[in-house]
Parts: structure tokens; sequence; C-alpha cells
């Protein structure tokens, strides 16, 4: 075995998780899309948002002045969603990269052909990050000709860096599901772990705006790393927390891959 076909043969095991993924994001983001033209045209929808309260509004990046355009509107909830089903499936993935083969006994060949277990490592890593850029991918690009069929993207490059964002923020949660995965022998408790800090950073992120010691907590949250409506204000990603998320993802691939080297398996 090479590390080629450990790259393939990541990528198959993961094959059902990736479409399933796939097809949830994309069908979210198409009705979505396919709402737009009532969200736009919806004048009585502007003065509802005006009454919400401003806390409620940041928890789902809402601007009712960005709700007169088409990437104002996907900007909004519609990204919300896509950064937390884009997390999720980052720690599907990542949080059961090496705790899987511990606790499905697969590991005991796995871990005894002549790879290294950083190659084993970054192999599925790789594979991981191929599935995830793909997912990124295709649902970009269906909301962009999705944009082009029910009205128009006057801020195209707006729209993408916006997206962008939540595809670093998936790779934070791959960074963090890799150290998980590589610490815990359980699959299910690495899992859930994973998965469990995702929607709990999710739901501290509704509390931003609130004042007092629950609204502090949205400072723990992954998804206030980003501004996303000055993004699309400015046309222009802020460097130190695109750095941040990257320096996360790779601190968590080589701490991960050190821990995996030097960790005794018990098979």
């Amino acid at each position: 075995m090479n590390k080629f076909v450990l790259f393939k043969n990541e990528f198959y095991l993961n094959r059902k998780t990736f479409w399933i993924w796939l097809f949830i994001n994309a069908g979210l983001l198409a009705i979505f899309a396919a709402a737009t033209d009532l969200v736009l045209s919806n004048a009585g929808l502007l003065e509802l948002l005006e009454s919400y309260p401003q806390a409620i509004l940041d928890s789902f990046n809402i601007n009712p002045e960005s709700f007169t355009t088409y990437e104002g509107w996907m900007a909004s909830e519609p990204y919300v969603f896509l950064a937390l089903l884009l997390g999720i499936f980052a720690m599907l993935l990542s949080a059961t990269s090496i705790s899987r083969e511990i606790d499905g006994r697969t590991g005991e060949f796995l871990f005894t052909t002549p790879l290294s277990r950083r190659t084993i490592f970054f192999a599925k890593a790789a594979s991981h990050l191929l599935q995830l850029t793909i997912v990124f991918l295709a649902s970009t690009a269906l909301v962009f000709l999705l944009g082009r069929a029910v009205a128009e993207v006057g801020n195209a490059q707006g729209l993408f860096l916006v997206f962008l964002t939540a595809y670093l923020l998936s790779l934070v949660c791959s960074g963090i599901g890799y150290l998980l995965s590589c610490l815990m022998d359980n699959q299910r408790t690495a899992l859930s772990l994973g998965v469990g800090f995702v929607l709990l950073s999710f739901l501290f992120n509704m509390l931003a705006g609130l004042e007092g010691f629950v609204g502090r907590l949205a400072k723990l949250s992954i998804f206030q790393l980003f501004d996303v409506l000055a993004i699309l204000k400015e046309n222009a990603l802020p460097p130190l927390p695109v750095a941040a998320a990257c320096l996360c993802y790779l601190l968590g691939l080589i701490v991960s891959s050190e821990i995996l080297a030097r960790k005794n398996l018990y098979l």
C-alpha cells in the first residue's frame, strides 16, 4: 500500500457522507435562492425585520438594508447555515479519521504497513480536504448559477469572499477534529465532542448582541471570527482572521500528527 492508494481508499470510505452532505448543502442553498424574489420584493418583510431586536438580527447576520440585493440576502441566513453545515461535515470527516481505525480494529492492519503514521495521517487529511473543497465549490457555484437565474448578482466578488469565510471556518473545525480523533480511541466520543463543539459554537454565536455574561459567551464562538457584512461591503477579507483560521488548521494537522506518531496504540 502506498500513500496514493490510502488517499483513494479514504475518499471511497467517506463517499456516502460526502454525497449526503453535498446534496444537503446544495438543496438548502437552492431553497434559499428560490426564495430570493419573495424576500427582495416583500416591502413588509423589511419593516418586520426592523422591528426585531438587534441581537436577533446579529445572530443570523441580518441587516435589513442588505435585503435589497441577492448577495445581501445570501450573506444572511443562507450563509449562516452553510457555515454550520460545512463545519459539521468537516468534523464528521476529521473527528473519525484515526479514532475509527482504533475503535474498529482496522488499525491492526493499517498501522503495520510500511507507511509511517504521519504519512497515513496526512494522506487521510488530504482526502478530507479535497472532499470539503468540492462541497464548498459546488455549493458556491450553485449559488452563483441560481443567482443569475432568479436575480442579478451585483457583487459577485463580495459574495464569493463571504462564502469563502465559511470554508475557512470549516478548516478550523477540521483542525480541532483531528486533535479529538488522535486523542480519543473511541469513535463515538470523538465525533460527539466534535459535533457538540460546532453546535455549541453556533449557539454562542446566536447570543451575540445580548448584554452581560451571556453576550460575552459569543466571543467564544468561531462563527464570530469574521464580520460577514463588512466583508460584503468592502470586498476584502480581513488578514488577521484569515491567518488565524489557517493557523488553527495547520496547528491541528501538525500537533495531531505528532500525537499519533508518539501514541501507544492498543489494538
